[in-house]
């Protein structure tokens, strides 16, 4: 009996036939078999850079289900330095691809603060908002297609004076104008 099905792994390349190295690379093969003979030393190294036993056994369980996917893999120098890499760069994965969803306890959820507006602030940005507009169309036309070229289209100065045929100079003061405008009527108080 090997040394991985005494300590209760499951990891057993004899016992697995798609193990046998016949069909593999020359690489693959050096690699499963360096895999079995090494597996105890590879989870004793990758447990405590992981600070996980499990963790440290489904990396490896990973590199073997890698090793079985036939990659192209090259001449390999060190087998057991090349497995522990690649267990420790497969469980990085893991990891990063889990942390993006997190479970967080329902008490800890219910303490987080709602930003989401109130039905009284929706209410009073769209009262706002209509004002806004209201004062928008009750500037005189040529003052408002100014103004909404420069901030809703966002066109530069130099762009709508030539536009519109008019001077820069002439641009910014209208400009101007429509923003004081704006600026006096929404912050006169609504009756």
């Amino acid at each position: 009996m090997n040394d991985i099905a005494r300590y209760g792994s499951g990891f057993d390349a004899r016992k697995d036939k798609s193990a046998e190295p016949a069909g593999d690379s020359p690489a693959i093969a050096e690699l499963l078999v360096a895999l079995e003979r090494d597996y105890l030393i590879l989870l004793h190294r990758l447990s405590h850079r992981l600070h996980s036993q499990e963790a440290a056994e489904d990396a490896l369980h990973d590199v073997y289900v890698k090793l079985r996917s036939y990659p192209d893999i090259g001449e390999i120098r060190s087998p057991k330095a090349y497995l522990y890499r690649m267990g420790l760069n497969l469980a990085k994965n893991h990891i990063r691809a889990h942390s993006r969803t997190a479970m967080v306890d329902d008490f800890i959820l219910a303490l987080v603060p709602d930003i989401a507006p109130d039905p009284e602030q929706v209410a009073f940005a769209r009262l706002e908002m209509d004002r806004a507009l209201e004062a928008l169309h009750a500037m005189p036309e040529r003052r408002r297609q100014l103004f909404l070229a420069r901030w809703r289209d966002g066109k530069p100065q130099a762009e709508i004076a030539l536009e519109f045929g008019l001077h820069k100079r002439s641009v910014q003061k209208e400009l101007a104008r429509a923003e004081t405008f704006l600026r006096k009527v929404l912050r006169r108080p609504k009756l």
